[in-house]
C-alpha cells in the first residue's frame, strides 16, 4: 500500500507470467532480490483472459503506488532471428510466414533482442491482454518467456572451462525446450510438445544426433528444480553424461533462486532486471 507517516517509500515490482493454463503474479523486492508474494490463477473458460487479468489487477495487493514497475513474461510460440538479419518492419511478416496459424488480428508480433546471443526472439502478445495490462501499468515491459533464460544459460556455458559440448534441456508445462551454444553464440533452440518418456527420448536423441554430439564425451544438462529421476534414468541408457542443474546453481547467492514456486524463466528475467 502507499507509504504513510514516517515510513519511507519502498518500491516493489510486479511480474506477470502468462502461460497456456493461466497466469501468475509475483511481487518482488528489488532491494533484496526476494519474493514478497506469489499467486497463480487458472484460466476460466467462461471468462476471457483479458477480463480475468483485469479483475485480479484491480486488487490493491497488485495495483497500488508501491508497485514501481511491471514486467510481463509471455509463454507463447516463438522464432529466432540472427540479430544482423533482423528488421523491425519485417518482424510481423516473418513471424506470420513461419507460424501460419496465427490469428493476425488478435495478436501483436513483438520481439526481445538478445545482444549477447546476437539473436532476436519473435513472439506474440494478445492485443486485448496487452491493453488490459497497460491500463494499469502504462510502462509495463513485455518479454518472451525463454529469452532471459537463454542468456543466463549462455553465461553458465561460458563459465564451464572444458571443451565438451552441452545440450541444455528445460522442462516446461507441456514439453521442454532444448538449447546449445557455440563460441558464445546461440547454435540451436527449439521447443517440443512431449509428455511421455518415449517422446522425450525421441526428440532429445534426434536433436543430439543432428548436432553431431558425442554420447561418451558431451553433456546433457537438465535445468530444473523438480524431480526428473525417471527421465534421467531413461536417457542414461543412451548418453554417458547427464547433469541436473538446479535454480540454486544457475542463480547462486540470490534469495529468489530458492523460491520453488517461481519458474526458472521468470527468475532469469527478474534477476536481469531487479
Amino acid at each position: 500500500m502507499p507509504a504513510t507517516g514516517n515510513k519511507s517509500y519502498h518500491p516493489l515490482s510486479l511480474s506477470i507470467r502468462i502461460h497456456a493454463d493461466g497466469f501468475s503474479f509475483f511481487v518482488c523486492d528489488p532491494q533484496s532480490s526476494s519474493l514478497v508474494r506469489g499467486e497463480h490463477f487458472r484460466r476460466t473458460e467462461s471468462v476471457p483472459l483479458a477480463q480475468q487479468l483485469t479483475q485480479e489487477l484491480c486488487r490493491p495487493d497488485y495495483f497500488n503506488r508501491q508497485m514501481d514497475q511491471a514486467y510481463v513474461l509471455l509463454c507463447s510460440p516463438s522464432i529466432h532471428v540472427p540479430l544482423e538479419e533482423f528488421r523491425r518492419d519485417e518482424a510481423a511478416a516473418l513471424y506470420n510466414f513461419t507460424m501460419t496459424e496465427t490469428n493476425q488480428d488478435a495478436v501483436r508480433v513483438a520481439y526481445t533482442i538478445l545482444p549477447q546471443l546476437e539473436s532476436v526472439e519473435l513472439y506474440t502478445i494478445p492485443r486485448d491482454v496487452e491493453d488490459a495490462i497497460l491500463q494499469f501499468f502504462p510502462t509495463a515491459r513485455f518479454f518472451a518467456s525463454r529469452a532471459m533464460l537463454m542468456e543466463r544459460l549462455l553465461h553458465y556455458d561460458e563459465d564451464v572451462k572444458d571443451d565438451h559440448n552441452r545440450l541444455y534441456m528445460v522442462p516446461e508445462a507441456h514439453g521442454f525446450s532444448l538449447f546449445t551454444f557455440a563460441q558464445g553464440h546461440l547454435r540451436f533452440a527449439n521447443t517440443f510438445d512431449a509428455s511421455t518418456t518415449p517422446d522425450i527420448l525421441y526428440f532429445v536423441l534426434n536433436t543430439w544426433q543432428t548436432l553431431g554430439f558425442d554420447a561418451k564425451d558431451d553433456h546433457l544438462v537438465i535445468c530444473t528444480s523438480t524431480d526428473v529421476t525417471s527421465e534421467k534414468k531413461a536417457l542414461e541408457e543412451y548418453l554417458m553424461h547427464i547433469d541436473v542443474q538446479t535454480d540454486e546453481e544457475l542463480f547462486p547467492l540470490v534469495p529468489l533462486a530458492q523460491e520453488k514456486e517461481v519458474p526458472s524463466d521468470l527468475k532469469a528475467l527478474l534477476l536481469n532486471r531487479l
